[in-house]
C-alpha cells in the first residue's frame, strides 16, 4: 500500500532514495542526450572525411586522366635543330644539303597552317612523293628517305604535321585532323606543280595519317606505310595494359572527347582503308614492340586494291631503313613500284 501513499506520508530515507534515485536517471538521461550528440557529431565527422577523401580522389583520378590526355594530344615535340642533329648522328642526312629546295606555307584543315619544304631532284621529272613523319617528330625525321625518293626519280614534299617542327601549337589526333591536313596539301600539290604523279610514304603517325587520307579518296598512286598502327584506341589498350592501366582508357577517351574533340576509336587506318583500291606497300620492324607488326597484317588484310607486306628481321619501331640500309629499302619500293606499274 505504500506505493499509493502521497509524499508528504514518506520516510525521510524514502525521500532521499527517491532523490537520488531521480538525480540518477537525470544524470543517465543527460549522459545519454552527450552520448547521442557525441555520436551524431562524430559520424557528421566522419561523414565529412569520406567526403574529403572522395574529392581527393576524384581530382587526382581526373588529373591523371587528363595528364594521359595530355600526353597524347598536346605532347612535348623536337626541335628542327634537334631533330637535324639526330638524323645526322645516325647518318640518314645523307645528299640533302646538295638538293635545291623551295619552302612555302599551305592551309590545311580549318586554314592551319603547315610548313612545307619541296627538295627537287636534279633531274627533271613529273613524280612526286609526299612523306610524313612519325610522332614527337618534324619535316627534317622525313629526311632518311630523301635520298631513297631522289634515287627513284622523284621530287619529295617534306612538311610538319600540325603542332610539330614550326606550325602553330594545336590539337594532335595521330591522325584523323593529320589526314584532312594532308588532304589539303595533295590538293595543293596538284595545284602547284600541274599534271603530276604523285605518291605517299609515311613512318608511323605519319603512315597512319597516310592510310587515313585515303578514306577521303584523294588522287595518289601509292601509299608506303612504314610503321604504322591500325587503330589508335587498340594500340593504347595494349601499351596500358602492359603498364597495368588498361582500364582508365574509357576515361582517356572520354578526356579527349570532351577537351579535344575527337574519339580515338575514330582514328582508324584500318577502317579508312575499307573499300580502298590505291596500292599500298606495308613495311613493319619485327623487333617493333612499340607498334607491333601485326597492324600492318591488320591494315593488309583491310584493303581491298593490290598491298604488300615486308617485314623487316631484327629492326624495331621506326628502324626499318636504318636496319636496311638505304640501298636495300629503295630496292622494296622500286620491286613494289614495278609490280603496279607505276612508270
Amino acid at each position: 500500500m505504500d506505493r499509493v501513499k502521497p509524499i508528504l506520508f514518506y520516510s525521510e530515507n524514502r525521500i532521499k532514495n527517491l532523490i537520488d534515485t531521480n538525480e540518477m536517471f537525470i544524470l543517465l538521461a543527460i549522459n545519454f542526450v552527450f552520448i547521442e550528440s557525441d555520436i551524431y557529431f562524430m559520424k557528421k565527422i566522419i561523414i565529412g572525411i569520406v567526403i574529403v577523401i572522395v574529392l581527393v580522389a576524384i581530382g587526382w583520378y581526373c588529373r591523371f586522366i587528363l595528364g594521359l590526355a595530355s600526353q597524347i594530344a598536346t605532347p612535348e615535340v623536337s626541335t628542327l635543330d634537334n631533330e637535324i642533329s639526330w638524323e645526322k648522328e645516325h647518318g640518314f642526312w645523307g645528299n640533302y644539303d646538295s638538293y635545291e629546295k623551295d619552302e612555302y606555307t599551305v592551309k590545311g584543315y580549318k586554314d592551319y597552317e603547315l610548313h612545307v619544304t619541296l627538295v627537287k631532284n636534279p633531274v627533271e621529272t613529273d613524280k612526286y612523293v609526299i612523306i610524313s613523319h612519325g610522332f614527337k617528330s618534324n619535316r627534317y625525321g622525313a629526311v632518311k628517305y630523301v635520298d631513297t625518293y631522289m634515287n627513284l626519280g622523284f621530287n619529295c614534299i617534306i612538311y610538319d604535321l600540325r603542332d610539330h617542327g614550326e606550325n602553330a601549337k594545336a590539337t594532335l589526333s595521330l591522325g584523323q585532323f593529320e589526314s584532312e591536313d594532308l588532304y589539303k596539301l595533295i590538293e595543293d600539290t596538284y595545284n602547284r606543280y600541274g599534271n603530276i604523279k604523285l605518291g605517299l610514304h609515311g613512318e608511323s603517325m605519319g603512315a597512319a595519317t597516310s592510310l587515313m587520307v585515303l578514306a577521303k579518296k584523294p588522287n595518289v598512286d601509292f601509299v608506303v606505310a612504314d610503321c604504322g598502327f591500325s587503330n589508335l584506341y587498340d594500340l593504347l589498350h595494349a601499351a596500358y595494359d602492359v603498364a597495368k592501366v588498361g582500364a582508365v582508357l574509357p576515361s582517356v577517351n572520354i578526356a579527349m572527347k570532351l577537351r579535344y574533340g575527337y574519339d580515338m576509336k575514330k582514328t582508324s587506318p584500318r577502317d579508312a582503308l575499307i573499300g580502298n583500291e590505291v596500292p599500298v606497300c606495308f613495311i613493319h620492324g619485327e623487333a617493333d614492340t612499340f607498334i607491333l607488326p601485326e597492324n600492318s597484317e591488320i591494315n593488309k588484310a583491310a584493303t581491298a586494291g593490290y598491298s604488300e607486306l615486308h617485314v623487316v628481321p631484327d629492326a624495331a619501331h621506326a628502324r626499318s631503313r636504318e636496319v636496311l640500309g638505304e640501298a636495300e629499302y629503295r630496292s622494296i619500293i622500286s620491286n613494289f613500284l614495278d609490280n603496279i606499274d607505276f612508270n
